[in-house]
């Protein structure tokens, strides 16, 4: 696909080689513009083939926008109606796995108000007209991209994605509909305005004027040492302000487990810490167990401690905590967990000490109880 401009306005094209490759009926329903958010759509001859024409005249580019001027909740607004409308695609027979999700070929107009896509008008499989057929459009890449950022929430992008991976149209819409609400703005207030001694000021400053206006200086005069007398207060307020002291409490124990530190021994809170090398980055990973049960896999939404781990099963497997005692017990795909190099039964709960290793499909874990 490329974006051509012309004398007549700019338009993408997409160049098709077989005529009988595209779907009349879908070429007829985008034309009508009755699936909404679809850029208007020109089948015309080439030199050797044909081109799908999209006007996008009146648009710009997603990706060739200016962020700095995005208006956050006129866009998120845009963003949720265009996502709410993929989900009614499979009620027009339309497949979500057609469209074109690369910000590059995404338009916005210039209110912020409508955002429009191509769409490749093709024949399609039957079995791409669920909204789960939208994670071949690119889905994960346009959530992911440079141009959402600051626009979708983490979780908002994790409830679209995790949507589309269970093919669910009504939780699709739902997980729309949160996006088109408007981000809250933090309260700004001003810590000086807040204090009475600057109040005080204020009303000294008021009072010093009216009495040099009627001409009682000493009055002027007494307000004005008021004045000075609170200025005095306040920056001495501010420069005798005792400094935050983070302390070694359970909380920073566990804030030692979940990010890392180890700043000595960590007391106050037992818990299961395992740690790994993510094979990403090369970096050493910790992740800290403190409940009772948690499950351990690459579903994050089924699971306690999430690894993006392709060799890790959704739920691979579970931790258990017994009278300070910790088991095990295997529920990966393909019983690939190993305790110690021994590999575990399936339904077995075996008992884990610290300084053994955990191996879950090819992630290697050391244990360490405390």
């Amino acid at each position: 696909m490329e974006i051509r401009k012309g004398p007549y306005g700019q338009f993408v094209i997409n160049k098709i080689e077989d005529i009988d490759s595209v779907n009349s009926y879908t070429r007829e329903i985008i034309v009508e513009n009755i699936p909404g958010h679809m850029l208007p759509l020109y089948i015309i001859p080439a030199v050797s083939s044909y081109e799908a024409s999209y006007d996008c005249s009146d648009y710009i580019s997603l990706q060739t926008y200016p962020c700095s001027v995005l208006n956050t909740n006129r866009i998120r607004k845009a963003l949720g109606d265009l996502f709410f409308s993929f989900a009614d695609l499979p009620d027009f027979l339309l497949a979500p796995s057609s469209l074109c999700l690369d910000p590059k070929f995404m338009f916005i107009d210039e209110d912020l108000s409508e955002i429009r896509v191509c769409f490749d008008p093709r024949i399609i499989s039957p079995s791409d007209l669920c909204i789960g057929s939208i994670k071949k459009a690119g889905l994960r890449e346009l959530l992911n991209s440079q141009c959402m950022e600051g626009i979708l929430q983490p979780d908002e992008i994790d409830g679209l994605l995790y949507a589309a991976e269970q093919n669910d149209e009504d939780l699709f819409r739902k997980e729309s509909q949160k996006i088109m609400v408007p981000l809250s703005e933090p309260e700004k207030t001003s810590e000086l305005l807040e204090l009475p001694e600057f109040k005080m000021i204020i009303l000294a400053s008021i009072l010093s004027l009216i009495f040099t206006l009627i001409k009682i200086p000493a009055a002027a005069l007494i307000f004005v040492a008021t004045e000075v007398f609170f200025a005095v207060k306040i920056r001495n307020s501010f420069i005798n302000r005792p400094s935050i002291i983070v302390s070694e409490s359970t909380d920073d124990t566990k804030r030692q487990m979940l990010f890392g530190k180890e700043d000595g021994k960590m007391r106050g809170i037992e818990a299961l810490v395992l740690t790994s090398t993510d094979p990403a980055t090369g970096q050493e990973d910790k992740k800290a167990i403190y409940t009772d049960k948690a499950a351990i896999g690459s579903d994050r939404f089924l699971c306690d401690v999430f690894y993006p781990d392709k060799g890790i099963s959704p739920i691979h497997v579970q931790v258990k905590k017994v009278d300070r005692v910790y088991y095990v017990s295997d529920l990966s795909s393909d019983n690939s967990t190993y305790l110690n190099n021994i590999r575990l039964l399936p339904g077995r709960e075996y008992e884990i000490k610290s300084d053994q290793t955990l191996m879950c499909g090819k992630r290697e874990f050391k244990i360490e109880i405390l």
